[in-house]
């Protein structure tokens, strides 16, 4: 699946679709949202690498450093497209961000802007990791 972005007017049209507000009368600022959105949730990501969630999960499974080092191999270098559900959480993400920009009743400050910082809520931050069927019992 392909991020989101405003680069030309069918990414306009396909960010339009799935956000109704997106402000795509400024495709400047629309990307620019979308380019930190996709930033933040790819650097919350980083820690789910593939290679590190097999072996985890095969080393809690008890299978041996040889099995797991066969698997691994046997994937090679190829590297799965974007998953959906981080397509997904930048979309989520671009929304909070353009939110936190938005004026919320007479909160603006002295040059007429007003900023709530959003980070990455817990519900985006689920949605990159969900949580594993696999126990952890000690």
């Amino acid at each position: 699946m392909q991020w989101y972005s405003a680069s030309d007017q069918a990414s306009l049209d396909r960010i339009e679709d799935a956000w109704s507000d997106a402000p795509v009368d400024n495709p400047e600022l629309c990307e620019m949202l979308l380019d930190v959105a996709r930033g933040d949730v790819v650097f919350y990501a980083e820690a789910e690498d593939p290679n590190e969630q097999i072996t985890e999960l095969l080393t809690l499974l008890g299978y041996s450093d040889e099995a797991i080092a066969a698997a691994l191999a046997a994937l090679g270098e190829d590297v799965p497209e974007t998953p959906p559900r981080y397509v997904f959480a930048q979309l989520q993400q671009a929304k909070n961000l353009y939110n936190a920009g938005r004026i919320v009743g007479s909160q603006v400050g002295g040059d007429g802007f007003s900023f709530v910082p959003r980070p990455l809520s817990k519900e985006i931050q689920k949605i990159i990791r969900p949580q594993s069927g696999v126990a952890h019992v000690l």
